[in-house]
């Protein structure tokens, strides 16, 4: 952690701009790695470990449920900083076939984002860090938050990056449903597989536009959506027999949370399998206007009826 990302918090337990350094136990040529930062209004401490500061205050049965269960998957396979590099894509891995649809999904949006270098970008519910890191790499000012910590699965991850990739980027430990940061501070706000862990997205949405500086954007991407034909089967993933708080929600709530927030969205085509019918009906399309739809491309109609009524996994931007 370096000390300017404090100019950025709030203090989760009053909600003040007052956080100061308090204590540094170890520094290196990078940033605070051990140490503490003390409100100055209401005196609550937080601890730096790591490099990390964890602004993560009376969590809940569900966030602590969430994190004993990711640890638990964490331990489950085998997990090396090889391949943590490759991420999103997961050579060797089991998920291997999953985390492709994460890469093509990922590197469709990325030159879209249209980053620049005086940028803020946060990646709210970074996880392992790994989409952080190539922000980083764009020379902006990043941060990942995540309330995991644990190597392979959490914030901790981010080490390898920094140090095996030569970049930087701050790693905040908060809940995305209180986010620790003052109003109008990013211009870009990117969450990749993260909003459905939420049981309350409109409570996270209204955090976003609280700290999203006015004309900035927010990034979804790989978000699954639960066709309004089918049932919800949450119940069956590994995930969530892990403990971890997975949702199936319909394209409706996403579409309703945005609005509430007065976000403005705009729908992207997963790069990915539509369901059949769909898909005959967009190779005919691209077939007989070849000029002006390209082959990752579908006509925008075809996108909201995959969406309502297939579940499937898709690119939604919003700004």
């Amino acid at each position: 952690m370096k000390k300017d990302v404090l100019d950025l918090l709030l203090c989760p337990s009053c909600h003040n701009p007052t956080l100061n350094i308090s204590n540094i136990s170890y520094e290196n040529k990078k940033e605070i790695r051990a140490g503490a930062v003390t409100c100055t209004f209401c005196t609550s401490i937080f601890e730096i470990k790591d490099g990390i500061l964890n602004l993560l205050i009376n969590p809940g049965c569900e966030i602590i449920k969430e994190q004993q269960g990711w640890t638990t998957l964490e331990k489950a396979v085998i997990n090396t900083d090889e391949l943590m590099l490759a991420l999103p894509y997961a050579f060797g891995d089991k998920h291997e076939e999953g985390w492709k649809s994460q890469a093509e999904n990922f590197n469709f949006i990325f030159p879209i984002i249209k980053i620049n270098q005086s940028d803020k970008v946060l990646d709210l519910g970074a996880g392992r860090c790994w989409a952080t890191r190539f922000f980083a790499k764009q020379g902006c000012y990043a941060a990942g938050l995540d309330i995991l910590l644990t190597k392979y699965v959490g914030l901790l991850t981010g080490d390898i990056y920094i140090e095996k990739e030569k970049v930087f980027f701050e790693r905040i430990c908060s809940s995305m449903e209180k986010i620790p940061f003052r109003d109008n501070t990013f211009n870009i706000i990117f969450m990749s597989a993260t909003l459905h862990h939420s049981s309350c997205i409109g409570i996270v949405m209204k955090e976003i536009s609280r700290i999203l500086k006015p004309g900035g954007s927010l990034v979804l991407v790989n978000e699954p959506v639960r066709g309004c034909l089918e049932r919800n089967k949450v119940s069956e993933s590994p995930e969530y027999k892990a403990g971890i708080n997975e949702h199936l929600y319909r394209l409706g709530d996403y579409l309703a949370s945005l609005k509430e927030a007065g976000l403005i969205y705009k729908i992207y085509p997963y790069i990915g399998g539509y369901a059949l019918p769909i898909r005959i009906i967009n190779k005919i399309i691209i077939k007989i206007f070849k000029n002006k739809l390209g082959k990752v491309k579908a006509w925008s109609p075809l996108i909201y009826i995959q969406l309502l009524l297939n579940k499937y996994i898709d690119i939604g931007y919003s700004c």
